[in-house]
């Protein structure tokens, strides 16, 4: 059983050690092992539900889903509990377990491959937004869900989040949530306007 007090940690690192050892996240981890692949997206589902929505989700998005930054940064945050701290850590290590074993090289949706969108997937790659095959660049959640949002509405699909969920391995519903999360965030107005610039 981990301690819930900071003191008893030498830093931040030394206490995501010591999760990774402990039986919450091991007993975690095997569920994880010994799901099928129809059980992901209910994974993806639970942890981005322990992770919530407050600063761990913002540093999280931030870099690039690397847990060892994201607890240094809300370490020394006293509202945090580390009980709390010990859910949302867990709900990012069942994310960095799920993306590193989740298979790349999705095949594209036979609905981006009519010319109309191959000029699209062009016009976006020319802004360095996305690769030829269609995967984001560095791209946030909410922004790359403002694209697929964007390339569908040209392209007058409305399956949006399971198209790009599929072409992005990405879980639909996460998508829809990065999207809701964009519609809150002033930033989103100025990327969304690049889009419109981008894609006519």
């Amino acid at each position: 059983m981990m301690s819930s007090s900071r003191g008893d940690y030498a830093s931040a690192s030394e206490w995501l050690s010591a999760l990774r050892q402990d039986d919450a996240w091991v007993s975690q981890q095997q569920r994880l092992e010994t799901s099928t692949a129809a059980d992901t997206i209910v994974h993806q589902n639970d942890a981005l539900r322990r992770i919530g929505q407050g600063y761990t989700f913002e540093f999280w998005e931030i870099y690039g889903h690397q847990v060892e930054p994201v607890i240094s940064e809300v370490w020394d945050m006293a509202e945090l509990s580390l009980p709390k701290l010990k859910i949302q850590a867990i709900g990012m290590l069942s994310m960095e377990w799920i993306e590193q074993r989740s298979c790349g090289g999705q095949s594209v949706p036979g609905k981006l491959t009519s010319k109309e969108a191959k000029k699209l997937m062009e016009s976006l790659m020319s802004e360095d937004l996305l690769t030829e095959d269609w995967q984001p660049k560095e791209l946030s959640g909410p922004e790359r869900a403002l694209v697929a949002k964007a390339v569908c509405k040209r392209l007058k699909i409305n399956a949006v989040w399971q198209v790009f969920g599929q072409l992005w391995d990405e879980n639909p519903e996460t998508l829809r949530s990065y999207f809701n999360k964009a519609m809150e965030q002033k930033k989103s107005l100025k990327f969304q306007e690049k889009l419109k610039n981008i894609l006519g």
